[in-house]
């Protein structure tokens, strides 16, 4: 009994050593293949990455950025999207900092645009995050649409959404542009909920962290706030595919567990 105790203790002491100091500092590229019918030829093999939740320098420094940058343009995009939570709130951003994020920000090297679309962390200093992603060549989409347009006339629609306000407006058609595929991203999983009925082909969302503890067979431990509903990977509803990006930093504590830190990759392909 005494020997299976000392096991079961070095074990617990092991598990949160592992979860508190080396897995948060992992990173690793999450690849999804997406078919359909709406994805013309145009855009067969087109490439996003998405990349959330940074809070930079709860856990992700300086040196972190750069490898994240490196891992990011590897993966050669020709869309980039980040859906929200630049720098941790409870953190005061240095002029030095500021000019390294907007360097490192900057040589995220897209085919095509970077997007970005505003989380919770960002609203408490909503205009330097402004500025860090106006000089880094980001396109806010501020509860806002872009027409993406490649090699045809037939475009993707980009409709980022900060809070749920203008959602009608930002589905009607005013500019008698027909997409072919709409792409809806939002920084709240649980943004889903009321959007899902629109038949956007693709949601993207962040926030939820992975549930800071995902455990095999169980999922996500720990949700946050707007994240309850929906905290797993990936969800379906009809012709929708939602996929939520476990994030790369840690928020209120430094923690992570069977939930390494990840960037998307999704590849569209026309189905045939």
């Amino acid at each position: 009994m005494k020997k299976f105790l000392i096991i079961l203790l070095i074990l617990i002491v092991s598990i949160f050593l592992y979860g508190r100091f080396l897995e948060p500092k992992l990173l690793k590229v999450q690849e999804y293949e997406i078919t359909n019918s709406n994805i013309s030829s145009a855009f067969d093999n087109f490439k996003i990455v998405q990349f959330s939740d940074l809070l930079y320098r709860e856990t992700t420094t300086k040196d972190e950025i750069k490898r994240i940058v490196k891992k990011i343009n590897e993966c050669n995009p020709d869309i980039i999207i980040f859906t929200g939570d630049l720098i941790n709130k409870n953190y005061k951003l240095s002029d030095d900092d500021k000019e390294n994020l907007i360097k490192e920000l900057t040589n995220l090297n897209p085919t095509l645009y970077k997007y970005a679309v505003i989380g919770d962390n960002d609203k408490e200093n909503l205009d330097l995050y402004k500025s860090i992603l106006d000089s880094s060549n980001f396109k806010l989409l501020n509860n806002a649409q872009e027409y993406l347009f490649y090699k045809d006339i037939n475009p993707i629609k980009l409709i980022g959404l900060t809070d749920l306000s203008n959602i009608d407006a930002l589905n009607t058609n005013e500019e008698n542009i027909t997409p072919i595929y709409t792409i809806a991203i939002t920084h709240y999983p649980d943004n889903i909920d009321a959007i899902k009925e629109n038949n956007y082909d693709l949601i993207l969302t962040g926030h939820s962290l992975g549930g800071i503890i995902n455990i095999p067979f169980y999922g996500s431990t720990i949700k946050k706030e707007n994240a309850k509903i929906y905290s797993d990977n990936y969800y379906q509803f009809n012709n929708t595919n939602a996929y939520i990006n476990n994030g790369i930093g840690t928020e209120d504590f430094t923690f992570r567990l069977f939930n390494v830190p990840s960037i998307s990759l999704y590849r569209l392909h026309k189905e045939k």
